[in-house]
């Protein structure tokens, strides 16, 4: 009875310090901040990602808005269909999806639930109807 009461109180032990280190290897690891706002081109689009709040938060939905310009004119692109894909970089967490509503000036707003720390890539699909489909790639690093 007092050895397996023994072995108990060591697997206890140790399973609160490995605990404990991996808390403090996270705090003392460096993450990769996501900028406020990204760009890229893609096809004959110009995108842009906002990320609020930045960092997004494991525990509620960021808002991301989407502004879509014309890579030549800089109009916007006012009459897109877009949808959203995230996935974990490190680690296979499924993908959440979401489709952007249209705002004004070419703008689109989405919600996408992070549910997990770390480094996350959305994939922004943009279709329109007289234009070939293009997916714009951008990083968000959740915590």
């Amino acid at each position: 009875m007092r050895r397996s009461l023994l072995v108990v109180a060591v697997g206890l032990t140790f399973l609160a310090l490995i605990t404990w280190l991996g808390t403090l290897i996270t705090s003392i690891i460096p993450h990769h901040v996501t900028a406020q706002e990204q760009t890229v081109r893609v096809g004959s689009y110009q995108v842009t990602l906002d990320v609020n709040p930045n960092p997004p938060l494991i525990t509620r939905p960021a808002t991301l808005s989407i502004q879509v310009l014309s890579s030549t004119t800089q109009q916007p692109v006012t009459d897109a269909h877009i949808t959203l894909q995230s996935e974990m970089v490190e680690m296979d967490m499924g993908t959440d999806k979401a489709d952007a509503h249209p705002q004004t000036g070419g703008i689109y707003l989405a919600n996408l639930q992070f549910p997990m720390s770390g480094l996350w890539r959305v994939h922004v699909n943009i279709s329109t109807p007289r234009t070939r489909a293009a997916t714009a790639d951008f990083e968000v690093t959740a915590q």
